[in-house]
């Protein structure tokens, strides 16, 4: 591929195939899939955006010369490219081989044909050739990455990963368009066809913790839980409502729901800022998710990354369960 190209997209041409590789797909949005036809991988670059996993593989593999495995990801069957202990595929951020590599979203590590991602908490298999474990995670609308995290958007939802949580939204037009189209400088014809949402509905953000490392049952008690965070000075529970004092020296009354998986309190009198906290127990991982108050802006910069720091705290106040000797 002419350096040109490389260069334009902001990759250096002098990295390594894989590193090129790589860095292609950090760049460039993948779409699941577009009728846009073959182009070729110069006018695809120049264009910014991947129209589907196919047209990512052979854009790839202009640039790295590996062996084409027919694999699977997201559900679905997935082109790889293997060659010298690398694994180089669309929607993989890094070259993947036995070490880990740390990718902007999390990290990765390539192990018995299994590229496993490391986010948000927890390890996942990502990608599989042959018999390794099959991959979770399902189809997309549009994936892209940042700096520091992974985009997904399916069905009018954004989300947005890194290494410690998830954050999930109502994927507006204008939102969506903001961060790939002025963001990442792609062409508009990128959006053609997407569903986004303009239906209200508040910000969460979750973060996951091995039920494992948590000591004892104490995070089944919402009131418990409550008072240990860091902006509350003390609880009352009385039936199914608690009231708060928080540092700022007001009151603030949460309604309880509980069920056998966990708890969930809804702030029903008083100002904070956070609409819900929710704690579960899923696939042997605890599960805090917050809903986002009107005066929080998740894309504002470091709100999504101290939300995501004050609920890992809050799991870790919980205490750390002791190994067995």
């Amino acid at each position: 591929m002419d350096a040109r190209v490389l260069a334009a997209a902001g990759i250096d041409p002098e990295l390594p195939a894989a590193e090129a590789a790589a860095m292609l797909v950090r760049r460039l949005p993948l779409r699941w899939r577009a009728g846009m036809g073959v182009r070729a991988p110069e006018t695809v670059v120049e264009s910014r955006w991947f129209a589907g996993a196919a047209e990512c593989h052979r854009v790839l593999a202009r640039l790295f010369r590996g062996t084409a495995v027919r694999g699977s990801a997201f559900a679905s069957t997935w082109p790889l490219l293997e060659a010298a202990g690398l694994v180089v595929a669309p929607a993989l951020p890094v070259a993947a081989r036995a070490e880990e590599r740390p990718g902007p979203d999390g990290v990765y590590e390539l192990d018995r044909g299994t590229v496993w991602r490391e986010a948000v908490g927890e390890r996942r298999a990502l990608l599989a050739s042959g018999g390794g474990p099959a991959p979770a995670d399902v189809a997309f609308d549009l994936l892209w990455f940042g700096g520091g995290e992974r985009y997904l958007l399916r069905e009018g939802t954004l989300e947005v990963e890194d290494l410690f949580s998830v954050a999930r939204v109502r994927a507006t037009r204008s939102l969506v368009e903001r961060l790939v189209v002025r963001g990442l400088r792609v062409d508009p014809e990128v959006l053609e066809g997407l569903v986004f949402s303009e239906r209200e509905a508040p910000p969460e953000i979750e973060v996951r913790r091995p039920v494992e490392l948590v000591a004892g049952e104490l995070w089944r008690d919402p009131a418990a839980v409550l008072a240990a965070r860091a902006d509350i000075r003390s609880v009352a529970r009385h039936g199914e409502e608690i009231a708060a004092e928080t540092a700022r020296e007001t009151t603030v009354v949460f309604r309880v729901a509980e069920d056998a998986r966990g708890w969930r309190l809804f702030t029903w009198e008083g100002d904070y800022p956070l609409r819900t906290l929710g704690l579960t127990e899923r696939t042997g991982h605890l599960v805090f998710t917050a809903a986002l108050g009107p005066d929080l802006d998740l894309f504002a910069p470091g709100v999504r990354g101290r939300l995501a720091f004050d609920l890992r705290s809050d799991l870790i106040a919980l205490g750390t369960a002791k190994k067995a000797r």
